[in-house]
């Protein structure tokens, strides 16, 4: 296997002139797994490398004890019979290896003076039936105690995540990627891990004590020596930084091929006639493709390493009975057929829970990471930042919301575009003006909305609100007093009456302002065509499948879904906080006389609020803005009236003439 290192870039000026670069002993290596490209991070300095795991499992530390103190904090008492629980598992192997050895050495003794020692045997019987019975009934009253402990925690931190998830602070990009489910995986990984850890401490301890009896406590270092020698020979990735990516364009190719045969393309692959096609290019990629391994890149890392190292490994997991035979060859006496049976049984048991400890350990700091992240949701920067001044103002009476742009420019983050999504952006929207935003696809059109919103904060620039700075302003007041009406909009997996009463939380259960809201969006007619009106559902609240087939959900069309969103958006006018309306294409799935009766609804409630649409559609909205925005490449290129902007023949005219010239073909 070839093995590329290479030297991680880095400044050869530090930035810090006094702090040396930590990454100077840094570099990256290279394999070629099978199909996978492996790319990790690794220090020339050994002792540093254990530094810094020291330091992992020093910082490590608070999140657990933090874990462990608020699951205890759901419940105490089921947290203390699930730990007690698990204590016993990790006694448990040990004291059944124990009470076997007292079975066989009973046996033993038997069998040689030839007398029955009845109560004995029966007692160590007794003991070793007992101990089975009680683990059973253990294991089965800790399954029911987690399963009960399991809802707590995953609801606990399922609610600690939306909390951090919905601060009003986080741009619209921020993502959490863990959830409950992962806090209760990685408390009960970590168990398992402090549960082996006792296993094998335990073992060790009976071993010890056998073998300080036979007067030959060597043999413990021969049980240790197979496990011992595993840990240090093996290769794993868990505890490095790195990715590995797909690098075999066959594989890709395949990969792209194979989605051709999925229901989503199957309609176009057949009324094309690609089949034939398809299975050529497929065959073609294969036979390029050939033996080159596919298995994960984990397993091919650590099966990767040298055939010697591991036949070494399991030959040293024979030296407990090697030890065992070459001692009875010279002193015949020092061991009894029950010493053999007893240390082979021990060896045996320790060796596997020395294999499920590697398992534990790997999956232990996988899941200590989760923690981590789980917890520092808390810490997540406020990317759209916010300030304690009240909106709207006192002096402010019923006006909506001014907005003014001074060289402001936007890249969304993680963007590879060479540009950003805004550039340069001057503009003034007066308190209460009807503003229409047009353009291209791409130009920017929708980016300028959402920083109108405060979903997003410029990147560079001036922005202002009713002539102060944007993030002066509470971001709770700014939520209250906007709303954003976009193709986007989701619909809640709720009933429509919610969906619909939750645009206003304190009036959500008005079912005459709902009713209401309902006709202005143009959702009440479909409503009530519903059997069951404004309790149906969109979504399945069951998540077995038995149940899904007996809760049908209700079916509507994108553009009754649509209607829904902005009848959503008329109950939260009856709020009469709101002074911002951001309209961005919520008719894309309504006929055009829909669209017309929606753009009338809103004019209607135009009243105090400056009302900002974005469309591509021309006619209606554009007779009846008070400035039309013209955007392209990210900057505002015109800006004006209808017909101002049609004389001056520039890329508004351009756009409108080309709608214009398929109405007419049209017609």
């Amino acid at each position: 296997m070839t093995v590329d290192e290479k030297r991680r870039d880095h400044p050869t000026e530090p930035s810090n002139p006094i702090e040396p670069d930590k990454y100077a002993d840094v570099v990256l290596q290279q394999e070629q797994l099978g199909i996978y490209r492996l790319v990790f991070a690794t220090s020339k300095n050994k002792r540093m490398l254990l530094m810094n795991e020291i330091q992992d499992m020093r910082h490590s530390a608070p999140h657990l004890v933090r874990l462990f103190k608020d699951v205890y904090g759901l419940s105490p008492s089921l947290f203390g019979y699930v730990i007690l629980g698990k204590v016993w598992a990790g006694l448990e192997d040990a004291l059944l290896v124990y009470l076997s050895t007292r079975l066989l050495r009973v046996i033993e003794i038997a069998l040689s003076s030839g007398e029955p020692f009845a109560s004995e045997l029966i007692w160590a019987l007794g003991l070793r039936v007992a101990c089975t019975a009680l683990a059973a009934y253990l294991l089965w009253l800790g399954q029911k105690l987690e399963n009960r402990l399991m809802g707590l925690v995953i609801s606990h931190y399922d609610l600690y995540l939306m909390k951090a998830q919905w601060k009003p602070c986080l741009d619209a990009s921020s993502k959490i990627n863990v959830n409950g489910h992962s806090a209760w995986d990685a408390f009960i990984e970590i168990l398992k891990f402090f549960t082996s850890l006792l296993n094998i401490f335990s073992q060790i301890l009976v071993i010890y004590r056998e073998s300080r009896a036979s007067g030959d406590p060597i043999f413990l270092l021969a049980c240790l020596a197979e496990p011992l020698l595993a840990n240090i020979s093996h290769r794993r990735l868990w505890d490095k930084e790195g990715y590995t990516y797909v690098d075999n364009e066959d594989y890709k190719r395949m990969r792209s091929l194979g989605r051709l045969a999925n229901g989503d393309y199957r309609e176009d692959v057949l009324s094309n006639d690609l089949a034939p096609w398809v299975l050529k290019e497929y065959e073609a990629a294969r036979y390029r493709l050939g033996d080159i391994p596919q298995t994960h890149p984990h397993y091919q890392y650590y099966y990767a390493q040298s055939p010697i190292t591991m036949i070494l490994r399991d030959v040293s997991g024979e030296l407990p009975m090697v030890y065992c035979g070459l001692s009875i060859v010279f002193d015949p006496t020092r061991f009894s057929i029950a010493s053999v049976a007893i240390y082979q049984n021990s060896t045996g048991a320790l060796q596997r829970s020395l294999g499920k400890l590697l398992r534990h350990t790997e999956e232990f700091w996988k899941h200590v990471t989760k923690i981590k992240e789980i917890y520092s949701t808390a810490d997540i920067p406020n990317k759209v930042l916010g300030g304690q001044m009240a909106y709207p103002s006192s002096e402010k009476g019923g006006e909506g919301m001014s907005f003014e742009l001074r060289n402001v420019s936007f890249a969304y983050p993680g963007s590879r575009k060479t540009s950003g999504a805004l550039d340069k952006v001057n503009l003034t929207i007066p308190s209460g003006s009807l503003v229409v935003i047009v353009g291209a696809n791409g130009s920017g059109k929708s980016t300028l909305v959402r920083l109108l919103a405060r979903l997003y904060d410029p990147t560079s620039g001036d922005f202002l609100i009713d002539g102060q700075p944007a993030n002066s302003y509470n971001m709770a007041d700014l939520r209250r007093a906007s709303t954003i009406l976009s193709q986007d909009n989701k619909i809640y997996p709720l009933s429509l009456a919610e969906n619909i009463g939750l645009g206003l939380l304190q009036s959500s259960d008005d079912m005459d302002l709902i009713a209401k809201a309902a006709e202005q969006g143009g959702a009440s007619e479909f409503i009530s065509k519903l059997d069951t009106g404004y309790n149906a559902r969109l979504h399945n609240a069951s998540e077995t499948g038995e149940m899904e087939k007996l809760e049908k959900p209700a079916k509507i069309s994108g553009g009754e879904k649509q209607r829904l969103v902005a009848s959503r958006s008329f109950m939260r006018f009856n709020s009469g906080n709101v002074k911002f309306v951001a309209v961005d294409e919520p008719s894309s799935a309504l006929d055009a006389d829909g669209e017309l009766q929606l753009f009338n609804k809103l004019l209607e409630a135009r009243e105090g609020k400056t009302m900002v649409f974005v469309t591509h559609r021309f006619g209606h909205l554009t007779q009846h803005a008070d400035t039309i925005i013209c955007m392209k490449d990210g900057k505002i290129v015109e800006r004006g009236k209808n017909d101002e902007l049609i004389r001056q023949g520039g890329e508004y005219a351009k756009l409108y003439g080309i709608q214009a010239k398929a109405f007419a073909k049209g017609e």
